[in-house]
């Protein structure tokens, strides 16, 4: 029996190992081509004028909590709607109360540089936001 149970064990951390690595993210060139900017860790985003710079967050409206901007860039930088052809759905209908992605869209309207700052609150609430995003852009 014992070694039965070793050997599940075993083959568990296996699996568990073969994994890819939390946070990894996917491969270079596994994300869509559809000329979006996303922001690549904590290295400023770089751009050009014209181009525009997707924001994509977890967030959670059955909590109460939601994003919003405290500074959103302008003057370089001006919101604007989604992608000509959107992302693919999921064949399965949202869960609610489950977290879904929330996404913006930034048009880069003039060089400069600009801090792009949202942070995740209740908006009735008066503490600090629980998470903070901070993006620096660089439009060329």
């Amino acid at each position: 029996m014992r070694s039965l149970l070793l050997t599940g064990l075993c083959v568990l951390l296996c699996a568990c190992a073969s994994g890819p690595a939390i946070g990894s993210g996917p491969p270079p060139g596994a994300l869509p081509d559809d000329g979006l900017v996303r922001p690549q860790g904590d290295a400023p985003v770089s751009m050009r004028v014209g181009q525009v710079f997707e924001i994509a967050l977890m967030a959670n409206a059955s909590t109460g909590y939601q994003w919003e901007f405290t500074s959103d860039g302008a003057p370089v930088l001006a919101r604007t709607t989604g992608p000509a052809t959107p992302p693919p759905m999921d064949t399965q209908p949202p869960m609610p109360g489950a977290p879904a992605l929330a996404r913006w869209w930034l048009r880069a309207e003039k060089p400069g540089e600009a801090t792009v700052r949202m942070v995740y609150r209740r908006p009735w609430e008066t503490v600090p936001p629980v998470e903070v995003v901070e993006y620096v852009v660089v439009v060329e």
